[in-house]
């Protein structure tokens, strides 16, 4: 605003006589009145500026504190809220809003680094994390005592708040790792390596947490490609002994394909034993938390990769179940139990649009939701995908009996790209779309944003005070 000169008005006087002391005295007076008004107006310019300052104090915040590449605070994610929501809940035409509970932060990586940020919207945190490189088919893990296991040019453990990261496991030179996965229990180790190359010797690593050893290893060239995928676990089976395995092809992204089974704590004469056949393109998808459950595609297929960039990349490419069952793993030499189908397969189909897969399934820790997302994609380019989150109830009874519902549809999307993330506790998931990390309580259907991101970013783990 242009600042204006305010001027006491003039008083008329004779040329060459001088005014009169009553002259003088109006003049005097309205100088007075002059000089007030222009300190008033002062003063309101004063105020107004203050009022603009303080407006403008949380967009400065926001734009000078968060770190490189993030963007996102509790204002943007109120604001985008307000604005617009990527689900669409069944009876109701936009999701009501969630509040989520205090004292918590959800972990994501992004772009070769790992960020913690509280649930209910702030700013997010860069997290020490010396030799980190990020791999769709290696997420970070936190560990039962709350700390970061992580990969890249080693296996690393840092305190998530504090730092002091220390470097568990070298890889050796020309290698990649290729999974990483831990027990119940946080006492042992596995992990995997294959050369960069293809030409070289493939490695499976298992033993505590900061003494794992070599326990198998055989030709990169000659597959099945063995990664690891999860240590056995249940009330007749030896902790920590049988470590599941499953056949990546030789491809360094998050390929699952075929399982077996090794005994980590036999090193001599140990060969893995098949539990499900990869012929028939079946695949281990993610198990029960602390149990010997698994779920698993029985048909797994390619789907068209998006040629609009709509999809990151590294996981355009992936295979995806069409499929979705669940069985127990039991007994002195572990085998499958009972089948039973949540969703069967559809077999082939002549229309590829009529194709429904599967993404990204996760138990709650209680084991009783299975949340996952079904999409289908366009037979024609740009191959769109189109997303919808759906629920299944299950039930372990004794002797490892499962009983499950049919899945229930929560909400659908009209996002470009969705992942399912971590739980926050047993009936609120986060999940990432189109640039953005959200919260959804899968019995209400209420909604939150918990933060903005310029590009796709992984759920890895909420912290704070347990899940409840």
């Amino acid at each position: 605003m242009a600042q204006q000169t305010i001027k006491p008005p003039e008083q008329p006087t004779v040329q060459g006589t001088p005014p009169s002391p009553e002259q003088q005295m109006r003049s005097s007076n309205f100088s007075k009145n002059g000089i007030l008004s222009f300190l008033l107006f002062i003063c309101l310019l004063l105020l107004l500026f203050t009022g603009l300052l303080v407006r403008s104090i949380p967009q400065l915040f926001t734009s000078t504190a968060t770190p490189t590449l993030v963007r996102g605070s509790m204002l943007q994610a109120q604001q985008n809220e307000e604005s617009s929501t990527p689900l669409s809940i069944p009876g109701s035409s936009t999701p009501t809003t969630l509040l989520l509970p205090q004292g918590r932060y959800l972990l994501y990586e992004q772009q070769n680094d790992i960020y913690y940020v509280p649930i209910t919207g702030g700013t997010p945190q860069s997290i020490l994390t010396p030799g980190y490189i990020y791999n769709n088919a290696v997420p970070p893990i936190i560990t039962p005592s709350g700390q970061l296991l992580y990969s890249g040019d080693g296996i690393w453990l840092t305190n998530i708040f504090t730092g002091a990261p220390t470097q568990i496991a070298t890889l050796p030179p020309g290698q990649i790792i290729t999974s990483m996965v831990l027990s119940s229990d946080g006492s042992t180790l596995a992990w995997s390596t294959e050369p960069i190359d293809g030409s070289g010797t493939l490695s499976l690593y298992a033993g505590p947490l900061t003494l794992s050893q070599l326990v198998y290893q055989q030709p990169a060239s000659e597959c099945p490609c063995f990664r690891a995928f999860a240590f056995l676990s249940g009330t007749s089976i030896p902790a920590n002994t049988f470590l599941m395995i499953t056949d990546d092809r030789g491809d360094h992204n998050g390929i699952r394909s075929g399982l077996w089974l090794l005994n980590v704590r036999q090193l001599t004469a140990n060969e893995p034993t098949a539990l499900l056949p990869e012929d028939s393109q079946q695949g281990p998808l993610t198990m029960m938390p602390q149990s010997n459950v698994l779920l698993y595609s029985s048909a797994e297929g390619v789907v068209p990769e998006p040629t609009d960039n709509s999809v990151p990349q590294e996981l355009s490419a992936l295979n995806y179940a069409n499929s979705l069952d669940i069985t127990t793993i039991m007994g002195k030499s572990p085998t499958l139990q009972t089948t039973h189908t949540i969703l069967p397969g559809q077999g082939e189909l002549s229309n590829s649009a009529n194709y429904r897969w599967v993404a990204t399934p996760h138990f709650s820790a209680d084991g009783h939701t299975l949340v996952y997302l079904e999409f289908s994609s366009d037979a024609q380019k740009p191959f769109d995908r189109h997303y919808a989150i759906y629920s299944a109830q299950v039930t372990v009874g004794t002797h490892g009996a499962l009983q499950t519902n049919k899945p229930k549809l929560l909400a659908t999307s009209s996002a470009d790209f969705m992942e399912l993330g971590s739980w926050v506790n047993n009936h609120i998931i986060t999940f990432y779309a189109d640039n953005t990390l959200y919260a959804l309580n899968v019995q209400t259907g209420a909604l939150a944003t918990i933060i903005q991101t310029v590009a796709y970013a992984r759920a890895v783990a909420v912290v704070g005070q347990g899940l409840i």
